[in-house]
């Protein structure tokens, strides 16, 4: 009975988190238009020839930084509203078949095995609300990349001071420790929806990499681009041996 009700309350967070980021994903993309710090270190995984899957894609933001190299993009997100917008964005590069936007749960990756040569997951398996969701996503991509594939993940680093200042200033909750409810607000201020994310560890994430097959290779916080103990990321790079 305590796994069925766990499976519940798991796919209820899955389902909502869609169903939010529906709700927000025209005002969410657009304060989504520009570049992370970071992305400038993620592009320079990206080779000309190569086939990259970007997990929890939202409006297609990072695919606008390595739209000039000679790839076959494959941006997977739960939120329909936020592929739509991305659709809008990139229509030329869909046209030509260099960008492909799809709509899909966390547990179904729709791919033929070792296709992929690096995976992207930016800011997006943090939504994910139990164990056993987060090892079958990692199974499915460990499947779907070729051997030497790299992975780069990254989750909010809220096992810091800047997520205890939010959590006393700005309508953030959290439950259990690690389970955190974000605020989506409008123009007005307004609470529009919560977002749920779960606060990673390092140690904890390289433990779910490694239990399915990945070799860490780094781990990084980054704040604005440079390393930095209390940043807001927690980065990962991983390579499929």
């Amino acid at each position: 009975m305590f796994n069925i009700f766990k499976k519940y309350q798991s796919d209820k967070i899955i389902a909502q988190t869609r169903d939010n980021y529906n709700i927000i994903a025209k005002h969410f993309s657009d304060t989504r238009k520009t570049s992370w710090p970071e992305f400038e270190r993620y592009k320079e995984f990206v080779k000309d020839g190569q086939n990259i899957l970007d997990w929890g894609c939202g409006n297609g933001r990072f695919f606008s930084v390595i739209k000039n190299k000679k790839i076959r993009y494959f941006g997977v997100d739960i939120s329909q509203g936020l592929l739509n917008e991305a659709n809008k964005e990139f229509t030329r590069e869909i046209e030509n078949g260099k960008a492909h936007f799809i709509c899909s749960d966390c547990e179904n990756l729709e791919f033929p095995r070792d296709f992929f040569d690096v995976v992207f997951m930016i800011a997006s398996f943090h939504h994910l609300p139990d164990k056993k969701t987060r090892l079958k996503l990692l199974e499915e991509v460990f499947e779907k990349m070729k051997s030497g594939g790299k992975l780069v993940i990254s989750v909010w680093n809220l096992k810091t001071d800047w997520a205890k200042k939010k959590l006393k200033t700005s309508g953030w909750s959290v439950e259990n420790g690690n389970e955190f409810f974000v605020p989506w607000k409008n123009q007005d201020g307004k609470i529009i929806v919560k977002r749920y994310y779960h606060a990673f560890s390092k140690e904890e994430l390289v433990g779910l990499l490694e239990k399915t097959g990945f070799t860490v290779s780094e781990t990084l916080t980054s704040k604005h681009g440079d390393e930095d103990l209390n940043g807001r990321n927690l980065i990962l790079i991983a390579e499929k041996g």
